[in-house]
Formats: structure tokens, sequence, C-alpha cells
């Protein structure tokens, strides 16, 4: 009987820990905690939508940035602009892209300009994960 009760017991605790356990969202983009690796990140699905929404239409070659950076096409990112290049693949931190979005980059006003909070970190993850992962066009 004292058997039984502790099993259920048992039972009723590992049921609990799983129900409350955070889950994934079926098709989410994911990294794994260890290594920071990307999976299933794609230029097209997944960056060109935040360059789009945080760095357009004022890196466009439409608009006459000082820069000459424009971050409307995978080829305008990787050719750069009067500063070099924004992106060094496989090295995120190193990258002015990255460096431009924080707070107080070592550089010019943080990008995009008349922020006043931190950019997301759940989209700066992202980039920093497909730059990492060598910054494909796919």
């Amino acid at each position: 009987m004292k058997k039984s009760i502790i099993l259920s017991f048992v039972l009723v605790v590992a049921i609990g820990f799983t129900a409350f356990s955070p889950q994934e969202k079926k098709g989410a983009k994911t990294t794994d905690a260890g290594k920071g690796k990307a999976t299933q990140l794609s230029y097209k699905k997944d960056i060109a939508p935040i360059l789009k929404k945080y760095c357009l239409p004022c890196h466009t070659e439409d608009m006459m940035n000082p820069s000459e950076l424009y971050l409307d096409s995978y080829e305008n990112i990787m050719a750069g602009g009067k500063h070099g290049k924004p992106i060094i693949v496989g090295k995120p931190d190193s990258s002015n892209l990255i460096k431009k979005i924080s707070l107080k980059p070592p550089f010019g006003d943080p990008m995009p300009l008349k922020r006043k909070t931190e950019f997301p970190a759940d989209t700066l993850k992202i980039l920093k994960a497909w730059i990492e992962h060598g910054a494909k066009n796919n």
C-alpha cells in the first residue's frame, strides 16, 4: 500500500513537471543553447524582414544616407558601404551591423536612429546566429 502511494506521488510530480515545462512552438526557429547553433534560419524568411522593419527605408539605394550602406538586398549587404562590410561572416560580435545596433556603439549613432531602448534581444540573437553560421543567402 505504501509503495503504491509513493509511486502515485512520483507519477503525479513527473506529469506536473512535463505539463509546466517550456514548450517549443512547432516550426519555431531554435538555437542550441550549448553551441549557439542556429537551425532553420533563412535570409529571405528571417533576416530580410528584420532588416526591413528596423533598417529600411533609410538604408536603401533610394535614400542618400551618408554611410552609403544599403541593406535592401543580400548583395548590397555583402558589398558594404563607406565603412566597409557590415558583416564579418562567422564573427557576429566583430560585425559592424551588430555593433551599431547596441545602445552605445563604438562609433557613430546607434541604429536605428532615434531608438531609446535596447534592440529586441530575441531579434539580436537571430541576427547573431545567422552571421555566426555563415550569413548565407538562402
